[in-house]
């Protein structure tokens, strides 16, 4: 048995994500809300392992981001009742406002760097309209998807934990850590596979495979602001509270 600590919201959701996508997570033994404590059952070995040992290849994580997308398909009706169990909301209209907001608050920019970012909005702005072209609707971002953050009880079997950073925006903003993580391991030409195998769930409904791997970059690039988000909020500026 595992038992770990989250925050009220991320049990509240690791209970609600065993009622919407069973197949996909571990179901909670227990859970209490109020103190943000989750008792879950062994999930089997994690990915990074079974990378080390050489028992795994990229293959591996071409099968959990097929199985990922799959779950966050899934998971687009219920977009708004996670983001109404506490978690950030980071689509990409509102990506702007929080680049903002985070620029505004960060204490250690000098007035250079604000200048720096300055420039780069506009750019922003254009980032977060192209990914809408897509038609894909707003999902649950994990947010910190690395081989650590899955397990793999068998091939081709994924099962995702730990939502600490998670948050309800464009899915395709969760490409960042997973590319970043096997493009550390495997080296830069696994990327396109990856991003693939991703987008092979994504297909129908009137959209093209290319206009898929279009809106992957615009809506990567600013996946970096949930990054910051989410460590500001476990480490604020001095004096102010951390977030429960």
């Amino acid at each position: 048995m595992v038992q770990g600590r989250a925050p009220g919201r991320q049990a509240s959701l690791t209970a609600a994500l065993a009622d919407w996508v069973p197949d996909h997570v571990l179901a909670p033994l227990a859970v209490d809300a109020e103190r943000g404590w989750c008792l879950l059952p062994d999930g089997g070995p994690l990915l990074r392992p079974v990378l080390d040992e050489g028992a795994g290849t990229l293959a591996d994580w071409e099968d959990a981001l097929r199985s990922y997308a799959v779950m966050q398909r899934a998971l687009v009706p219920y977009a708004e009742k996670a983001a109404g169990l506490g978690g950030p909301s980071a689509r990409p209209d509102e990506l702007p406002g929080l680049f903002d907001t985070l620029v505004a608050e960060n204490r250690a920019l000098t007035g250079e760097e604000r200048a720096a970012l300055g420039v780069v909005r506009p750019r922003l702005v254009e980032w977060c309209e192209e990914p809408a072209s897509a038609g894909v609707a707003a999902s649950l971002d994990h947010a910190d998807l690395h081989d650590g953050q899955l397990f793999r009880p068998a091939p081709g079997r994924f099962t995702f934990f730990d939502r600490g950073d998670a948050l309800v925006g464009h899915p395709f903003s969760s490409l960042l850590v997973p590319a970043r993580s096997a493009e550390d391991r495997f080296g830069p030409a696994a990327l396109p596979r990856l991003r693939d195998a991703y987008l092979e769930p994504w297909t129908g409904d009137g959209v093209t495979a290319g206009e898929l791997r279009r809106a992957v970059g615009p809506a990567w690039r600013p996946a970096a602001l949930g990054r910051a988000a989410s460590w500001g909020r476990m480490f604020p500026a001095p004096g102010a509270p951390a977030a429960p």
